[in-house]
């Protein structure tokens, strides 16, 4: 006798569907016909967000394209000397959206599954979810322009949906007073309208590298008061701005933030600059409303054994929490760009010397949907 998973209890099925991975699930849409109400209902898509274990998927952005890659790691004995190699693969390409054109993307953002994508020409923005295929677009309050910086995230809402929201900092010359004006905007999903978010001075600013973790935006951002880093964070539901302590203040280094399976902060410095060349990787342990955030150190390691560069101007990481392996993107001084795998006992260099932007972003994917607007569920 043959058991078809539709013979089985209701509630049986939804909890071994809820268990697959989200991936996985888009596929089987067109399955049934109850299959496809079920992984659009809000509350299947929530249960399978918490059951499913947070997989290690990797975003890279690179020549304006995104695909996913995978971190493959060999480890090979030689005269009893542990010896790895490491390498990168690229898995799949992610810039086809749901309309099938080929869009060019200067910058991504992640949250809950959702990518906020900048386009090439600075004067777009597009929503995305890579593992259904929903795309929307973000229409301006006025215009975009290129040095404008996000967050993404989402708020408490008393609805199953998120209440997904973008944070947008702008400056621009006034021409009739040849003075500098900064705007802080917030884009509100469930009204889809900007709104400008008042009290916000010029001292506040969101930075290129600017991460989303339980809803909150975080990033590094140089406190001219106190003339030292801080890991400053926008709470999207009360809309105010948080100053936190980094793991360390060392005056040398260059700083960059990234999320580990959606339940971590990972912050990486360098201590470029002394005599001392070196890596180091801290994992928070917890962090709460109230300004406290703490720290442990997850890694650190030693450039001498290879030429690293000796200015960075941009970075972007990514953390194998598992295997304890950090892959980092940097570009320096002269626009060259260079990825390294590191790990306690590896350290390769993968690709570098190229003319191009890239990012690493750590992406979980989901089967959340994008928030419906008020004109789009009387239509």
């Amino acid at each position: 006798m043959t058991i078809m998973i539709s013979d089985l209890p209701h509630d049986l099925e939804l909890e071994i569907l809820a268990r697959v991975p989200s991936k996985s699930l888009a596929k089987l849409q067109t399955t049934c016909k109850r299959w496809y109400a079920l992984f659009k209902d809000p509350k299947f898509v929530k249960m399978n967000n918490i059951l499913r274990k947070a997989s290690k998927e990797v975003m890279f952005l690179i020549d304006y394209r995104v695909y996913s890659i995978r971190v493959n790691r060999l480890r090979n004995r030689f005269r009893n000397k542990c010896i790895e190699y490491a390498s990168i693969e690229f898995t799949g390409k992610l810039t086809r959206l749901e309309d099938s054109k080929e869009l060019k993307l200067s910058r991504i953002f992640h949250c809950n599954g959702l990518i906020l994508c900048c386009m090439e020409d600075f004067e777009s923005l597009v929503v995305w979810n890579p593992c259904t295929g929903e795309t929307m677009s973000i229409k301006p309050k006025s215009f975009y322009q290129w040095n404008d910086s996000y967050a993404f995230g989402c708020g408490n809402s008393e609805s199953s949906c998120p209440n997904y929201k973008i944070l947008r900092c702008s400056s621009y010359y006034c021409k009739n007073s040849e003075q500098r004006i900064f705007n802080c905007e917030i884009y509100d999903f469930s009204s889809d309208s900007w709104r400008v978010l008042a009290g916000v001075t010029w001292r506040i600013h969101c930075s290129d590298n600017v991460v989303s973790l339980k809803g909150n935006a975080y990033w590094i951002h140089f406190d001219r008061e106190a003339r030292h880093n801080v890991l400053l964070s926008f709470n999207f539901t009360t809309e105010v701005f948080v100053s936190m302590p980094l793991p360390d203040q060392s005056d040398y280094r260059h700083l960059g933030i990234s999320v580990v399976r959606e339940e971590r902060l990972a912050v990486l410095h360098h201590n470029i600059g002394t005599s001392l060349t070196e890596m180091n990787v801290w994992l928070s342990n917890k962090i709460d409303e109230a300004k406290e955030v703490s720290w442990s150190k997850f890694l650190a390691v030693s450039f001498d054994n290879f030429k690293y560069p000796s200015y960075v101007k941009g970075m972007t990481f990514w953390v194998d929490d598992e295997d304890k392996v950090v892959v980092t993107c940097i570009r320096d001084r002269y626009n060259y760009d260079y990825v390294f795998i590191v790990g306690e006992r590896l350290h390769k260099q993968v690709f570098g010397k190229s003319w191009i932007w890239p990012c690493l972003l750590s992406y979980v994917p989901s089967l959340g949907h994008i928030p419906k607007t008020k004109k789009e569920e009387t239509l």
